[in-house]
């Protein structure tokens, strides 16, 4: 039912004005959505974005769980903190993150978190900023703190959105972090409304469990007096295996609107087992039963090493079909185009100096000499036809036929001898 991991568990925390905001778009006719754990699953958000084609007046309020088992944790943080249109709530993984972030400001990772997704959450970081450990730990701290400042519940007239759910044995007011974030079965297999004014939206726990149908939004059996579910269960998966996907609710007409997990985003559905008997491939049964996205491999180095082995192949080929078009890139053209060579020590050098490992500057930016840079060819090697010299026949020589009759027996003379 509830959190086994020792980490501190606080009370509730509400923000006031957020919900009196909320609460006047609502009653002003806007539309205000809520958002199942998305798990870093951020382009498969970006087109659920897209689908619902919001105004500067809507709003999103995502149900906790942004980071984890997804593929860019770092980026979808990054989205949602520079989107005023979008309000989120802490889940028990943004929790778990920040008992990374020691008292005194160092960032530890914390071992229980990285064995429950936050391998993946971490290595975004580390590619983000592209291998640089001091950038990432401090990019990292940054969205921690963030993370820590969230509400862990949104109450407004009719509704209540929460993380995880809410204890039917406790009070809603004496209810803390450890039912909000943690709470599971006793909470969405009981049979009456926790609080008969409002509808609870709430995610956490995915729809295969809470319902019978996976990859659905899961709305309650029992209904408040007013005709609305109780409850509705949020969580369809973003990698259930079934049915994937994220969805959004509209909080006025209890719409849905899903999107489907990319396929650029199904990590889920690489490495499982070859199927036995003709039965169905058992799933999560992965390398090193990982169940989170390939970035968590080596802390998100091996997908860093890929991506630059991609950008090097990319080049190789540009450069190819650069020499077919007989192009090739010399420093001597960089040179006539008023370009200057600087030491990474800052000593600047007039153009045709040199000076060890040096940069190109151009209008005042650096350049740094790329990897395969051509060497210096004075003249340039075209490839191809252009490398051929073309003789032409004085008019004397084609007005001299003895001229071609001896070079005729000539030639036969040669032949003959390397027959003998």
């Amino acid at each position: 039912m509830s959190c086994s991991l020792d980490i501190p568990l606080g009370p509730s925390c509400r923000d006031p004005s957020l919900e009196a905001d909320l609460q006047a778009r609502l009653e002003a006719g806007h539309r205000v959505f809520a958002v199942g754990d998305v798990h870093g699953h951020l382009a498969t958000f970006r087109a659920l974005l897209h689908r619902l084609d919001l105004s500067d007046d809507d709003r999103i309020v995502c149900l906790g769980d942004m980071i984890d088992r997804g593929p860019d944790s770092a980026g979808l943080i990054a989205l949602v903190r520079n989107d005023p249109r979008i309000i989120c709530i802490k889940g028990n993984h943004e929790q778990m993150a920040l008992q990374s972030i020691q008292p005194d400001g160092r960032v530890e990772l914390w071992q229980p978190w990285l064995q429950r997704g936050g391998k993946s959450t971490w290595g975004s970081y580390i590619v983000r900023a592209q291998g640089d450990l001091w950038l990432a730990k401090s990019n990292f701290f940054s969205d921690a703190m963030w993370m820590d400042n969230l509400p862990t519940q949104i109450v407004l007239d009719r509704l209540r959105l929460v993380h995880a759910g809410y204890d039917p044995r406790m009070p809603l007011d004496a209810q803390g972090e450890k039912e909000l974030l943690w709470i599971r079965k006793r909470w969405f297999q009981h049979d009456a409304p926790v609080d008969p004014a409002r509808m609870v939206v709430f995610g956490h726990s995915t729809t295969t469990k809470v319902g019978k149908s996976a990859g659905n939004v899961a709305f309650s059996s029992f209904e408040l007096p007013d005709g609305r579910p109780a409850w509705v269960g949020m969580d369809i998966g973003a990698y259930n295996h079934v049915a994937p996907g994220i969805a959004a609710l509209d909080l006025q007409t209890l719409r849905v609107t899903k999107q489907t997990t990319l396929r650029s985003e199904r990590w889920f559905e690489h490495g499982n087992t070859a199927p036995k008997g003709g039965k169905k491939p058992k799933r999560w049964k992965q390398e090193g039963n990982r169940k989170e996205a390939w970035i968590a491999e080596h802390y998100g180095l091996a997908a860093l090493r890929m991506s630059n082995r991609r950008e090097h192949i990319a080049e190789l080929k540009a450069k190819q079909r650069l020499r077919m078009a007989g192009v090739v890139l010399d420093r001597s053209d960089l040179t006539k185009a008023s370009f200057h060579r600087t030491s990474r020590e800052g000593l600047s050098l007039q153009d045709g100096e040199r000076h060890g490992d040096l940069d190109w500057i151009h209008n005042g930016q650096r350049i740094r000499k790329g990897p395969g840079t051509e060497p210096e060819r004075s003249p340039p090697h075209l490839p191809g036809p252009t490398g051929f010299r073309i003789h032409q026949r004085s008019h004397a020589n084609l007005e001299s036929p003895s001229h071609l009759d001896h070079a005729s027996n000539a030639w036969n003379a040669r032949r003959r001898l390397q027959k003998s």
